[in-house]
């Protein structure tokens, strides 16, 4: 008797839970529930400080150039808006959708101080100017300026599908020395250039060495002082890497005419220097002399106080020798007076042929 009310017992729990299992899904208790949604948002801003706000309230601002923040926001619903003003002002800028399905979400923007747009894209600027400030420009408005060696990353606003132009100007011109197409499908964009006052290049083939043992080198000249007294040449000096200033260093036979209007010159190989079998390696330098000499400098001293130095002329570091290589150097000069020990003209050095490999 007792075995046979177990087992009815057992047949209705079971009856029971087969009707459970077997029902409708149940409708939840609350409809819609809200998410909880993890939202990064990250951009840059030219001007003023933005704030960033859901159902009228302040959930967070950015108050530098490059901001960006990380906030927990609750989304009832489907979806929800963001909206995007300046701090302190009531006009909404932009307004961005926050979806209820995506637990992690991306909110990027770029205000130029008038415009905010939904994307950003970043340019990479290796250039050399020697002939003056230049200036980057899209639209109206200017996100740079450098000179001489100059290494920039910019920022610039885009929207899905759209081109924009990057200009390069001269400071204080309208003139458009080159441009660049910007679009929204390549957020990064390399630019290389070199300006030399009056022609931009953007290419430049490098030659390469007949003898893979040795290194072209082409170099343009133009002086920041106005006691040169031209032509001038430039004269390749060998030395070690230690116990010697460059001005105790012996000439070679190699040497370039500089052109006077600032232009390339002619291309040189340099031969690689013996092995020293020490620490003490063989290296070169130059000196800027009065074309056709070794010793002479292209410059007038009479005025300077004592005349000269006999580092004056002298490039002050090594040249760095790679084998099969090409160098391209844009050449200057300064001077340092000194009153005790006399003055030093000497010339400032860039290879710019890394920008263009």
């Amino acid at each position: 008797m007792k075995k046979n009310i177990q087992i009815i017992f057992c047949s209705c729990l079971g009856v029971i839970l087969l009707l459970m299992f077997s029902c409708k899904k149940q409708e939840l208790a609350v409809e819609n529930p809200p998410n909880v949604i993890d939202l990064a948002i990250n951009g840059t801003t030219l001007t003023d400080t933005l704030e960033f706000l859901k159902d009228g309230k302040v959930i967070g601002q950015t108050d530098s150039q490059h901001g960006s923040l990380n906030v927990k926001v609750l989304v009832q619903g489907p979806e929800a808006e963001l909206k995007i003003r300046r701090k302190g002002q009531q006009d909404i800028l932009s307004t961005r959708t926050i979806s209820a399905e995506q637990k992690l979400q991306n909110i990027e923007y770029y205000f130029d101080g008038d415009k905010i747009f939904s994307k950003e894209a970043t340019l990479n600027i290796k250039g050399y100017s020697s002939g003056g400030e230049l200036e980057f420009v899209i639209g109206d408005k200017v996100l740079g300026s450098g000179t001489e060696v100059i290494n920039s990353v910019l920022t610039v606003g885009i929207e899905a599908g759209q081109k924009r132009e990057l200009q390069i100007r001269k400071k204080g011109t309208t003139e458009s020395l080159m441009s660049k197409e910007i679009s929204s499908e390549k957020p990064i964009v390399a630019l290389t250039f070199y300006y030399d006052g009056t022609k931009m290049y953007d290419k430049i083939d490098l030659a390469v060495p007949v003898n893979p043992a040795n290194m072209i080198v082409n170099v343009s000249f133009t002086s920041k002082l106005d006691i040169l007294r031209g032509p001038v040449d430039l004269v390749f000096y060998t030395g070690k890497t230690s116990g010697m200033e460059p001005y105790q260093f012996s000439p070679t036979t190699l040497r370039i005419e500089l052109p006077a209007d600032g232009t390339f010159s002619k291309n040189i190989e340099l031969p690689a220097l013996p092995e020293s079998g020490t620490f003490d390696k063989n290296v070169y330098t130059f000196r800027v002399v009065k074309r056709g000499t070794l010793t002479e400098l292209p410059y007038d001293m009479t005025n300077e106080y004592p005349p000269s130095r006999p580092e004056s002329g002298f490039y002050s570091g090594n040249i760095t020798f790679t084998a099969g290589g090409t160098a391209i150097f844009i050449v200057s000069d300064m001077k340092l007076p000194d009153d005790w020990d006399g003055t030093i003209v000497r010339p400032t050095m860039t290879d710019i042929a890394p920008y263009f490999k």
